[in-house]
């Protein structure tokens, strides 16, 4: 067994959903220029990254990051399938996953498409693959403990079928059991055999935010 990191770190280079605006990082200190220390500013968006979707995202009164406690993101059953080499724009559907075997009592599912090898080219935000509205209605329905669906694409909606990804979004954060997305997630080296032990998603702790960026730390067998 092994830590490993599911998630990306943050730089300039972080792709953005839709090409919009990245983070910036501008040194306020240099001790290369004769300051006492190194500090620097950063100014980034909340959707940049490996990143929590929380349900006030698209529901007005839907619960906000403040809403979890940390019991609710460390995950001791978790699961992943592995769709493979899902294409550029495509959709993912509930028929799909049924295919696959998910234990009842899942509490992270993570869909691995294939797409993470993109991340370095305009196609991963260009053409993202994303995921049905009905998708959510099935996982919500099937598996009672789910609290969160994680992906490897850069939004679970497709930059390529806007409309359908806005549906997708309010489908899956919302009602009385919303199932928070973590998007943009690093699965190059996890496959579909690997046994989580333990997974630990933490957000940056910023007040009432509708989304954050992460570390995902996983504790993983057969790697």
């Amino acid at each position: 067994m092994k830590w490993m990191f599911l998630s990306y770190p943050l730089s300039m280079d972080t792709p953005v959903f839709g090409g919009g605006y990245g983070m910036r990082i501008q040194a306020l200190k240099q001790m290369e220029s004769g300051d006492s220390c190194n500090t620097s500013y950063w100014n980034l968006p909340n959707h940049l990254g490996t990143h929590l979707d929380f349900p006030k995202h698209f529901i007005q009164n839907g619960r906000n990051g403040s809403d979890y406690n940390a019991d609710f993101l460390v995950f001791n059953h978790s699961w992943i399938i592995d769709l493979e080499n899902v294409e550029p724009g495509e959709i993912i559907s509930a028929e799909q996953v049924k295919d696959f075997f998910i234990p009842h009592e899942v509490e992270l599912l993570i869909i691995k498409t294939g797409f993470c090898k993109n991340r370095d080219k305009a196609v991963y935000w260009q053409k993202n693959p994303g995921f049905s509205p009905q998708l959510a209605k099935f996982l919500k329905d099937t598996f009672p403990d789910l609290k969160v669906l994680g992906f490897d694409s850069i939004s679970i909606a497709s930059f390529v079928h806007r409309q359908t990804g806005r549906k997708a979004h309010k489908s899956f954060l919302e009602g009385d059991r919303p199932l928070l997305l973590l998007e943009d997630m690093d699965l190059n080296h996890v496959w579909a055999d690997a046994s989580f032990k333990q997974i630990i998603v933490a957000p940056l702790r910023v007040a009432k935010t509708d989304a954050a960026p992460c570390t995902v730390l996983a504790l993983v067998e057969n790697v």
